[in-house]
């Protein structure tokens, strides 16, 4: 497989995703916590696209990063829904913010 047309594809959901995210700047009626709930959503829905395209063992050390923090986002998911006596609001709210970081950090591997 051709690893720098992976890359550009995982761009092109990237760039997909920031667009989508700044068109939901448009529906100036939506309250500002249901924006930033349909922006976490892009973003998941980004990050598992990009999962998909990457290949099981990548050669280029961006998308070995991008794996890298694929992986660690889902670890610490899965960390966070095994945790105890934490309110859901909370869980919700941590889980939106490891699913931003991981989407930014990804951002800035592909501006690299």
């Amino acid at each position: 497989m051709d690893e720098s047309k992976v890359v550009s594809e995982i761009r092109k959901v990237a760039g997909d995703a920031v667009d989508a995210r700044r068109g939901l700047i448009g529906y100036s009626k939506m309250e500002a916590i249901e924006m930033d709930r349909r922006a976490r959503a892009v973003e998941r829905e980004a990050l598992e696209k990009m999962k998909l395209l990457l290949p099981a063992m990548p050669a280029l050390p961006a998308l070995h990063q991008i794996r890298l923090r694929l992986q660690r986002m889902e670890e610490r998911l899965e960390e966070l829904t095994s945790r105890q006596g934490i309110a859901e609001t909370s869980r919700t709210l941590e889980s939106d913010d490891i699913v931003w970081r991981t989407f930014e950090d990804v951002l800035e591997l592909l501006e690299a």
